[in-house]
């Protein structure tokens, strides 16, 4: 009986150091910001559609409340995650596992939440990379997405993503550059 209860307790605690670590490796991920243009380079092309200040203003407003929320979620987690652990040095395996499962509802709202905001994120190029022609960076749809080097890349249509995954890296660079809206 007692040593089912302590491979009970290490499995919680287990538990606990892994979500632990998720959290840390959430913290410090580094954001890669969006590279803009070369000053004074004239554009090729406009979009069909201009982000507007009140996109962005829109667009930064619904991700600065579901960040807030998301913060709040990974603090409620991580001291359930404490409480967890003091249960667990307590020898109390039946409050260890109430406390890791509202932690793990806290984070499994976080991840959805996370996703939701990537998906809703405008697209950073104007043009499709592949066939030049314009789109909507504000309301690409999903299955016209990839992401390439942390930005969220859109296309024109479902053919161009296939000719998209056959480019090199340095060829993605360079339709990408030339995909980029106007910095006016």
């Amino acid at each position: 009986m007692e040593k089912k209860r302590t491979v009970s307790l290490l499995s919680i605690w287990l538990s606990a150091a892994a979500v632990i670590m998720v959290i840390t490796v959430l913290s410090i991920i580094p954001v890669k910001p969006v590279q803009a243009k070369e000053p004074n380079t004239p554009a090729k092309s406009e979009p069909m559609r201009k982000c507007t200040m009140g996109d962005m203003n829109k667009c930064m407003a619904g991700c600065m409340k579901k960040c807030q929320a998301n913060m709040e979620d990974v603090a409620a987690a991580k001291a359930a995650i404490k409480a967890a652990i003091e249960a667990i040095d307590k020898g109390d395996a039946k409050i260890a596992k109430i406390k890791m499962e509202k932690a793990e509802k806290l984070l499994a709202n976080v991840h959805k939440c996370m996703k939701e905001n990537v998906e809703q994120m405008p697209c950073c190029n104007a043009k499709c990379p592949i066939s030049g022609k314009s789109i909507d960076r504000m309301n690409c749809p999903k299955e016209l997405t990839c992401v390439y080097k942390d930005m969220k890349i859109g296309f024109c249509c479902p053919n161009c993503q296939p000719e998209w995954n056959k480019l090199t890296d340095a060829e993605k660079d360079a339709k990408l550059k030339d995909a980029m809206p106007s910095m006016k």
